[in-house]
């Protein structure tokens, strides 16, 4: 979690909404490694009770892992009546033990928990941000692993080979490019990061995204002024508008280079003062924005008062 002074790892945090300011329905998908199109009934139930009542709208998850799924699935549901996603994958769990989410006080893992939410009072915008720009030179993923978080070849070469002689690091230093330069998925006009788990003795490349033969990517660089950066971005999505809240969500990455570089105070003040003093801010092991998973990225919901 993120709050004015920086950031807490530990104990609970609620989020509420006023019930003059908006209307939520909260629920659950279970078993979505294998069927979470199951309990599509009770999101489509939740989403009937928004939507006709409000022009404004976003269904808000935290999933435990799976997410191409859990978006896929739950598009079904959303994109027909205009409810927009915004979401995060649970973390901060010991090693081998499985990611959890929580509904009405029940612990749940291989779920999802989400909230249908309707404003009362005004807009919701949304807004996906990272810190890498993409790179000119595009390149076509020829060998995935089956459940695609391993590249094996790009452009018919080891991947490893193809992204140190694109971004000139050697064996010694290319695990600076986890925080420098992460993969980028190509969909259409936008670009999706894909981060970098490791890089591999057989010289391939894992990663916390799904990536797909033939997809198209690219690599990215960082931005030099990346403080400046997310300044000007987020002051262009509330510039225009009377902020009632802000809700965000951080990648674990994007959090580790903050505490890296002594950043996170200074950024959770940025957010503050974006958001009226109202920012609920979380950090996640990757991110959902509509119909997308993406990682190192921020995601955030603008509520606003604005008719």
């Amino acid at each position: 979690m993120l709050d004015e002074n920086g950031s807490f790892s530990e104990g609970i945090t609620a989020l509420g909404f006023e019930k003059n300011e908006a209307e939520v329905y909260v629920g659950t998908m279970r078993r979505t490694d294998t069927c979470p199109i199951k309990y599509l009934p009770e999101l489509r139930e939740c989403v009937d009770k928004i939507y006709q009542k409000y022009k404004d709208t976003l269904c808000l998850e935290f999933a435990t892992g799976y997410e191409e799924k859990i978006v896929s699935t739950m598009k079904i549901c959303l994109e027909p009546v205009g409810v927009r996603l915004l979401g995060g994958t649970s973390g901060n769990t010991g090693e081998g033990q499985p990611k959890k989410v929580a509904c009405n006080g029940e612990v749940l893992t291989d779920a999802v928990a989400y909230a249908v939410i309707g404003s009362k009072i005004g807009k919701i915008e949304i807004v996906k941000e990272n810190l890498f720009r993409a790179r000119p030179q595009t390149h076509m993923v020829t060998r995935a692993s089956a459940d695609g978080r391993t590249v094996f070849e790009i452009d018919g070469r080891k991947a490893m080979d193809v992204y140190e002689e694109e971004l000139g690091y050697s064996d010694a230093n290319v695990t600076d490019g986890v925080f420098q330069n992460p993969l980028c998925r190509i969909v259409g006009a936008d670009n999706y990061i894909t981060a970098i788990f490791s890089f591999n003795p057989d010289r391939s490349i894992s990663t916390y995204k799904n990536v797909q033969k033939n997809d198209l990517i690219c690599f990215t660089n960082i931005e030099e002024n990346y403080q400046d950066y997310m300044k000007h971005t987020m002051q262009k999505a509330t510039g225009s508008h009377r902020v009632a809240g802000i809700i965000s969500i951080n990648c674990i990455l994007r959090y580790l280079f903050f505490e890296s570089n002594s950043y996170t105070p200074a950024y959770a003040r940025m957010m503050q003062e974006m958001s009226n003093h109202t920012h609920f801010g979380m950090i996640s092991d990757g991110e959902q924005y509509v119909e997308q998973h993406v990682n190192q990225s921020m995601v955030c919901a603008i509520f606003t008062k604005d008719h």
